[in-house]
């Protein structure tokens, strides 16, 4: 069965992220991350946990437990790599029109 270090080390390859650079994005050190990814830590924090969940496009629940949240077991991670840039690619147009428009 996976756990949560397995998981966060999977959604993190899948979104080909590194260590340091996952850890950058979360407000945390590249070691806290090692530690979750090697079970040294057996679940992050709250706050943590969110921001990873956030960093990584998946449901909390998912990252924490391995389901989803009407509480069966997931398989895969919601959004790809590339939606998540596109998301990101709508979000930076968006705030760009603002500005110009100021």
């Amino acid at each position: 069965m996976e756990g949560f270090g397995d998981r966060l080390r999977r959604l993190r390859l899948a979104a080909e992220l590194t260590p340091s650079v996952l850890a950058h994005e979360v407000g945390v050190t590249e070691g806290a991350i090692r530690q979750m990814e090697s079970g040294q830590t057996k679940n992050a924090s709250l706050v943590v946990g969110l921001r990873l969940a956030e960093v990584l496009g998946v449901d909390v629940r998912y990252l924490a437990l391995g389901e989803d949240a009407d509480g069966r077991p997931a398989t895969k991670n919601r959004k790809s790599v590339a939606e998540r840039v596109t998301a990101v690619e709508r979000r930076v147009a968006t705030l760009e029109k603002r500005v110009r428009a100021r």
